[in-house]
């Protein structure tokens, strides 16, 4: 899964796109068919995004992301796993431009596939078998499906055209109505798009034998049902031909629903299950144009640790913390509503989570890592180098602010805004042109930073 951090941010600007008009036949087939496959977030975000579009009209009014977040009530991360899962299913194409350091996104809606073209997609209906089961699959085929009848003993007696309307005669001119815009036709469907990145066809060609298959029999039909099968069951080149050969039949073609069957059957017999739809995991590839991480072995320690926490993401460095685990629910929600509501710099938003949890034992809390955020966001702070500096200069007034936090607060301290509600706000609000605090840390926190730079060293020295 890509990384949304560097992706996505709430700022960001985008604009909804409809390739045509939904019909209200396509919205229970996303119901039914796709939500079992891709979740009922990606169901909401498909539905809020179509309607934002006005009737009639093809596209949006431009908005931030902040607004589909407050919309749909779920995380940045959760919003961009959703949005990559609607592209993988063929529901929507995302496109971007960068202007300096703003980003606007258009959101191109497509429609869903019919139910004729599911159900023999040989991809996504595998995938909504293994899900539901076979009754719950055969109670939504009978849905979508009907038997023809034939209309035995009747004569058709419709009139054509020429029958009902009465020829132009030319006495009079058509009046010609001003051009505005394009008629609005059916949303059209993009269906699901493979590479063949993962299967070498030309080792599979190569393998075969020309008696027993002749390779004008592998054309366009052959390929795209080849690559959907090596997508849902990871099926190799060489074991391909094997499948291949027994789906041969006597006048040389192949029969794609027995090469089907026998490999959904093998893959069943082996694994005792069907497949089914999880989404990829991966670990984010190094950028190549990123600067080089100096070694511990050529700068100093500091300076080593600074450079760690501007190339590395949030999520990365808390699950660095945590020494590979996944990092809690609750901890990812602060982290993301801190850098939703004060837009800090990644790199400063990695000294925080850093600074957080030395001051409070390996703990996140929300109100004092946004206290901190809203300081550094007044201060204009842009790099962890800067970040970290102002931390510890002003460390003697974050361990106060934390104190206060557990005591009751003093009756001097209780500031009125302009609605007469009274807020909390520490001493040193008002003195933000104080000098900073030149107080000395603890053993105890002393000892605790040494051991987070000794972490450091040892994970950039395995390259991490």
């Amino acid at each position: 899964m890509a990384e949304f951090w560097m992706e996505l941010q709430p700022v960001d600007s985008y604009q909804v796109k409809a390739s045509g008009i939904l019909s209200p036949n396509d919205r229970k087939i996303l119901t039914f068919l796709y939500q079992p496959l891709m979740g009922a977030e990606c169901l909401a975000l498909y539905d809020t995004l179509t309607t934002e579009v006005e009737e009639n009209r093809l596209w949006s009014e431009s908005h931030s992301h902040t607004q589909l977040l407050n919309l749909l009530g779920i995380s940045l991360s959760n919003l961009f796993q959703a949005r990559l899962k609607l592209e993988g299913l063929g529901l929507l194409r995302s496109f971007v431009r960068t202007t300096g350091e703003s980003r606007h996104y258009i959101y191109e809606i497509a429609a869903p596939l019919s139910p004729e073209q599911f159900f023999s997609d040989g991809l996504l209906n595998i995938y909504l078998y293994s899900k539901i089961g076979n009754a719950q699959y055969q109670r939504l085929r009978r849905f979508f499906s009907d038997e023809p009848r034939e209309e035995i003993g009747f004569d058709e007696v419709t009139r054509s055209f020429q029958d009902v309307f009465e020829t132009f005669n030319g006495s009079e001119l058509p009046v010609s109505a001003p051009e505005i815009g394009e008629p609005v036709g059916r949303a059209a469907s993009q269906g699901i798009s493979l590479d063949d990145k993962s299967f070498d066809f030309s080792v599979m060609l190569q393998s075969l034998s020309p008696t027993m298959l002749s390779r004008q029999a592998i054309n366009e039909e052959v390929r795209a049902c080849i690559l959907k099968l090596h997508a849902i069951y990871a099926i190799t080149e060489l074991d391909m031909v094997h499948y291949l050969y027994r789906s041969v039949q006597s006048d040389g073609s192949l029969d794609l629903d027995y090469l089907r069957k026998i490999v959904r059957d093998g893959y069943q017999l082996q694994n005792q299950r069907l497949p089914e739809l999880k989404v990829r995991t991966e670990k984010p590839a190094v950028n190549k144009e990123q600067p080089h991480v100096s070694r511990p072995e050529d700068t100093a320690d500091i300076e080593a640790l600074q450079a760690y926490l501007d190339t590395i993401t949030p999520y990365q460095l808390l699950v660095d913390i945590s020494e590979g685990a996944v990092p809690a629910e609750t901890d990812l929600k602060t982290v993301d509503e801190v850098m939703t509501q004060q837009n800090l710099p990644i790199p400063v938003m990695n000294v925080l989570i850093e600074y957080v949890l030395l001051r409070l034992d390996g703990k996140i809390a929300k109100n004092f890592m946004m206290t901190i955020a809203a300081h550094w966001k007044r201060k204009k702070i842009q790099t962890a180098k800067e970040a970290m500096e102002l931390a510890w200069a002003e460390h003697g007034k974050y361990k106060k602010l934390q104190e206060e936090g557990t005591k009751a607060t003093p009756a001097n301290n209780r500031k009125f805004n302009k609605t007469g509600r009274k807020e909390v706000l520490p001493d040193w609000f008002d003195k933000e042109e104080v000098a900073p605090a030149q107080q000395a840390m603890t053993t105890r926190e002393k000892s605790t930073l040494d051991k987070q730079v000794a972490e450091m060293k040892k994970r950039l020295k395995e390259g991490r």
